[in-house]
C-alpha cells in the first residue's frame, strides 16, 4: 500500500511510500491531506514526557521539487498500461487473458501507415492478432468490440497501482471520464 501524492492543485503525481510521506510531513512540505491515517511514526520523548509522532493520511498534496503545478506529459504507452486500460480483454473475441497471452494490435496496421499511439492500439489475444495480421479489421473478418482511447493521468495512477485504498480510488475516479473502461475494473 502507498500514499497518493498530489501537487498543490490536486493533480495526482505519483505513488510514494509511507516513509516518503512522513519525510514530506517532517520537512513541512505537505500542504493538505485527505483520507484515512495510513502511517504513524513515533519520534523521541518531548520535554513534557510525551512521545512525538508524525502521521500521514492516504492522500497528500506536496509542495517542492517534482510537485510543482505544471503541465503533465502524455501517459506512456506500454503493454502494461495498454493491457490495464483494456482490462486484459481481447478487443476482438472479448475473452480475458493473462499478460503473457496478450499482444498489442494496431487497428490500422503500421505496415499500412498506422501509428503506435493510444488511439490506434488495442489489446489482442495472440490468436486474434495472428488472424488479423497486417490486415484491416474488416479484411480480417473481425469486429472491434471497443474503441481505443488515450487514458488521462487519473487513469494512469489507477493503472500503476493494484493496491488502491477506497478513499484513494474515490479521489482518482473523480477525474476519470464516465465512459472509461478503467471504471469497470
Amino acid at each position: 500500500m502507498n500514499v497518493l501524492a498530489l501537487d498543490a492543485s490536486g493533480m495526482p503525481r505519483r505513488w510514494i511510500s509511507f516513509e516518503d510521506a512522513i519525510t514530506y510531513h517532517a520537512k513541512g512540505q505537505v500542504l493538505w491531506q485527505l483520507g484515512d491515517v495510513v502511517a504513524k511514526f513515533r519520534g523521541g520523548d518531548q520535554n513534557d514526557g510525551t512521545m512525538s509522532y508524525l502521521e500521514s493520511q492516504s492522500i497528500i498534496a506536496v509542495q517542492g521539487k517534482g510537485f510543482s503545478v505544471e503541465k503533465l506529459g502524455r501517459v506512456i504507452l506500454s503493454n502494461k498500461t495498454l493491457f490495464g486500460r483494456d482490462r486484459h480483454v481481447c478487443a476482438y473475441c472479448g475473452d480475458r487473458f493473462t499478460s503473457n497471452k496478450l499482444s498489442r494490435d494496431h487497428v490500422h496496421p503500421i505496415s499500412k501507415g498506422g501509428l503506435d499511439i493510444w488511439t490506434n492500439v488495442v489489446t489482442s489475444c495472440i490468436s486474434c492478432n495472428t488472424r488479423k495480421g497486417a490486415k484491416s479489421v474488416e479484411q480480417a473478418g473481425l469486429e472491434l468490440l471497443y474503441v481505443p482511447y488515450e487514458p488521462n493521468h487519473y487513469e494512469r495512477m489507477i493503472l500503476e497501482n493494484r493496491n488502491i485504498l477506497a478513499d484513494q480510488m474515490e479521489y482518482l475516479l473523480a477525474g476519470v471520464p464516465k465512459n472509461s473502461r478503467v471504471r469497470l475494473m
